[in-house]
């Protein structure tokens, strides 16, 4: 009977169990209980939102979900440690990254602080008086070099530069050789004049450049620029607006990979996707390597490409220039672009992107966009984003660093659910690309060969109707409709609601009632908000329940946030994840939805980051197969059909904006 009431005896004869302690036996292990779906999904929406809820927050979740307060509140402590613990070793490749970015501008600033004169603490009128004619000698010979330098420069451009280019337009044959070599000697001048400009440009320590308030790009001083290249501001500049932007980021990339997608006309276009309207068109080579292990030094061609915005009110900018690459001292590159018609819409000044290479397969970056430009076809929503945000150098960065953080992280999927290869991933990457591109092409403002327009501007009250014929002799077109609004609300506060996924019923239509659950991320770029994922739509349950895959291309920056997706059947998205995937991606038909944020300043909030405060020019759009009519263009009920669901889209939108719960933002007011 003893064994009923005490543990079985040890060999010592101890009545304690090799778990007990000397202070008696220990507690009993908490017994641990599972999230249900439902609890899991509301958690997991709001700390997409919100990471750091406070006590009024906490009381809230936990009575949506059941939850003790404890729990709720463990529960975003492990959950901010696990994200943690997923981005940390991404996070601090890249911090070492911009520690030796810093390194380098402190070893800089040492050798400059060393070969300064200080003065002494002396009274002493003679020193004082050195000092002074040293001062006055130095600016002399600032000045001096400043005009030996455009001096250098204006004599090249009266030799060289464009009367001879309109004489030699031949074509490389046996009767025009030497010709031919006027021609490419007289614009390789010209290049080697437009990457001197650059280089003086690119100068960290020029005056040339004014910081953006609250932004992380600079825009050029005129009257610097004026004083120091006088000779360019004045020419071919009737009825057309300058605009020059400068700014940097960390591409994780090396120098030859990048040079690589520039160079090449076929990798220009994708690794921009979103920015150009497929891909660039190589008009004429002068000079080009032999085999790629020769590099791209000295290779120069003209290129044409068509540079667009996601909003039929933003025409699109079609440029020819000549590109130009260029090898540097210890390892860098330059490639260097600048126009040579004087009478195109938007011409190129002395442009391009330098490239320096910090560490093993990372550089840094640095972009000069000059553009002369006639921007009257511009909208005014967005005539206040034209200096530097819709076609400056900061978005160029950007697209370069969240491609190739893209690619190097292909390979690595941070949040997955589903067994998918690392082949499977890079398929996915590639179809979230072709996606973007796609609705990007559909919403700008494109010539009429490519989308025909059947009514409409492209404002809230004139929803703007576009379509596509097939050519499948199905007799359907696909139907492309969009429209811009602006809304009161910061950039950051509009993206943060329309990327929750617990709000994402209330105005997405492919939801329609059902519960979102993200369960593979592809790919993380440049922030915690760039990805490639696919998101699993679940309606009804039991037997009746039904499921959806949504494809998700999503990023937000100050210069644009975008979120494009398009919905795909489980059993499509397994063909693309499985062997083979990617021959099986041309057979597959999208249809994209979504939208593109630019910024709006606030002039009251001068200081704050670019998004952080003012409002958002929103352009939303989506595309839908429908029948054409018998005669030409869409029939009158399918155009209200179209304008219809465009309405409710965007009033559904503003809903969930402004009237969303409180337990996502304290208060959602409008800044004004």
């Amino acid at each position: 009977m003893a064994s009923l009431f005490y543990p079985n005896r040890n060999k010592n004869g101890s009545g304690k169990s090799p778990g007990d302690g000397q202070d008696g036996p220990q507690p009993k292990k908490r017994c641990l209980r599972r999230l249900t779906s439902r609890q899991a999904e509301i958690l997991e929406g709001f700390f997409s939102v919100c990471a750091h809820p406070d006590e009024t927050q906490r009381i809230q979740l936990a009575a949506m979900t059941g939850l003790g307060l404890h729990q709720v509140k463990f529960w975003f402590q492990n959950k901010r440690t696990h994200v943690k613990h997923l981005s940390g070793k991404e996070e601090n490749y890249r911090l070492k990254v911009e520690n030796e970015m810093l390194r380098e501008e402190n070893d800089m600033f040492k050798q400059a602080q060393n070969n300064a004169l200080c003065p002494r603490c002396t009274n002493d009128p003679g020193f004082l008086q050195i000092l002074k004619e040293l001062e006055q000698v130095k600016a002399q010979n600032q000045m001096l070099q400043q005009e030996l330098q455009q001096m250098r420069i204006d004599n090249e451009a009266r030799l060289t530069m464009r009367p001879p280019i309109r004489v030699f337009h031949l074509e490389p044959s046996s009767g025009n050789a030497f010709g031919m070599q006027d021609e490419v000697q007289a614009l390789t001048e010209v290049a080697k004049s437009a990457a001197h400009e650059l280089f003086i440009l690119s100068d960290s320590s020029s005056p040339l450049w004014l910081a953006v308030p609250g932004g992380s790009f600079q825009v050029l001083n005129r009257m610097a620029y004026a004083q120091m290249f006088p000779g360019q501001m004045g020419v071919g500049t009737i009825g057309l607006t300058a605009e020059a932007t400068r700014a940097s980021a960390v591409v994780m990339l090396d120098p030859k990979s990048i040079v690589e997608f520039l160079m090449d006309s076929g990798s220009f276009g994708p690794f921009f996707p979103g920015l150009m309207s497929g891909a660039a068109t190589s008009t004429k080579v002068y000079n080009w390597p032999q085999n790629s292990e020769a590099g791209y030094d000295g290779a120069m061609q003209l290129l044409t490409v068509e540079m667009v915005f996601p909003s039929p009110l933003v025409p699109v900018r079609k440029c020819t220039f000549l590109r130009y690459c260029k090898r540097l001292e210890l390892g860098a590159m330059a490639v260097v672009d600048v126009s040579l018609d004087d009478g195109a819409k938007c011409q190129k000044m002395p442009s391009g992107i330098l490239i320096q290479p910090i560490r093993h397969n990372s550089c840094k970056v640095t972009a000069i966009e000059h553009v002369r430009v006639d921007g009257s076809g511009t909208h005014e929503l967005f005539q206040a984003c034209l200096s530097g945000l819709l076609f400056g150098a900061r978005r160029w960065v950007m697209s370069m660093a969240r491609q190739s953080a893209r690619l190097r992280d292909v390979f690595h999927v941070t949040n997955c659910t589903l067994d998918v290869t690392s082949r499977g991933r890079k398929a996915i990457m590639k179809l979230a690309d072709n996606l973007l591109a796609n609705y990007t092409g559909s919403i700008a403002g494109l010539p009429a060969d490519d989308w025909s327009v059947q009514c409409g501007e492209g404002t809230e009250e004139d929803v703007k109707i576009a379509y596509r014929r097939n050519d499948d002799g199905s007799n359907t077109a696909i139907v492309c409709t969009s429209a811009t609004f602006l809304l009161p609300l910061p950039m950051r506060m509009v993206f943060d609601l329309l990327k929750s996924n617990l709000l994402r019923v209330k105005w997405d239509v492919l939801v329609n009632g059902g519960c979102v659950k993200e369960v593979v991320r592809v790919a993380n770029g440049v922030g915690s908000e760039d990805a490639v994922s696919i998101l699993h739509v679940k309606h009804g349950s039991g037997a009746n329940k039904e499921t959806m895959m949504i494809l998700q291309n999503s990023c937000y920056d100050a210069s644009g946030s975008f979120m494009v997706y398009s919905s795909l059947d489980k059993h499509v998205m397994e063909m693309i994840t499985s062997p083979g995937g990617e021959e099986a991606m041309s057979n597959i038909a999208l249809f994209p939805a979504g939208f593109s944020l630019v910024p709006l300043a606030d002039p009251a909030n001068a200081g704050s980051p670019i998004g952080e405060a003012g409002g958002t020019v929103m352009t939303a759009g989506f595309q839908i197969l429908m029948k054409l009519a018998r005669g030409t263009g869409l029939c009158p009920r399918s155009v209200s059909s179209a304008i219809k669901i465009m309405t409710e889209h965007i009033e559904a939108i503003k809903d969930t904006l402004q009237n969303s719960h409180p337990v996502f933002y304290k208060t959602i007011q409008s800044p004004n």
